[in-house]
């Protein structure tokens, strides 16, 4: 008896993955988007040379970074929607925390810790 086995096979999309083009609003800027799957997409920025209005420069290796899942915006940091100066490492790192098993316990968790942090200024969210 033949039996047959089904496997998916899932590549971790990395920084490597990421193209960079021109940014449609900086002349000193590139910008890169790539769907991760899972309704959730990366957009990374980087000013180029003497650019600058930008969180990151790639001559230093250091990127600008947002994420939208279900076409939201999330908060990747307790004070900002956005994070700056990330390395290739660091964006690897949270590009393989937005997918596979384990994306939507992370992105609860990023709206939690904001949140908290909210409560903790005395603010609320009006999202």
């Amino acid at each position: 008896m033949l039996k047959f086995c089904h496997y998916i096979v899932m590549t971790i999309k990395n920084f490597n993955d990421l193209v960079f083009n021109s940014h449609a609003n900086h002349p000193n800027g590139v910008q890169a988007k790539l769907d991760l799957g899972n309704n959730t997409e990366i957009s990374v920025v980087s000013n180029i040379g003497e650019g600058s209005g930008l969180y990151g420069n790639v001559s230093e290796g250091t990127y600008e970074v947002a994420v939208f899942h279900n076409d939201n915006m999330i908060p990747l940091a307790t004070y900002d929607d956005v994070i700056g100066h990330q390395t290739e490492e660091q964006l690897t790192e949270l590009m393989a925390n937005l997918q596979g098993d384990f994306q939507a316990q992370f992105i609860a968790n990023l709206y939690i810790g904001r949140d908290e942090k909210n409560n903790e200024l005395g603010l609320t969210n009006h999202a």
